[in-house]
């Protein structure tokens, strides 16, 4: 098998698992509904997502992580 060869069969193969990852995602999209809701944009990140009871819980802290480290890790260490 040549190299053009092994690099066309990567490629089938990446388009097939994404094909798989759609219809997974379709039909599972019900059940993870709930999780979306738990979740909200975070002030000053930009639309980036953080737990909702992550930030109730110490809205002060996240405020301090986003003024000192920057939107990115004031949103990872809110993450769910």
């Amino acid at each position: 098998m040549s190299k053009d060869d092994e690099k066309v069969a990567g490629g089938a193969a990446a388009v097939a698992m994404l094909a798989v990852d759609a219809v997974i995602s379709y039909f599972f999209w019900p059940v993870a509904a709930p999780v979306a809701a738990v979740m909200m944009k975070a002030p000053g990140a930009g639309g980036l997502l953080i737990s909702r009871a992550a930030f109730l819980a110490n809205p002060k802290a996240y405020f301090a992580l986003l003024r000192t480290a920057g939107a990115a890790a004031a949103a990872a260490a809110f993450a769910a």
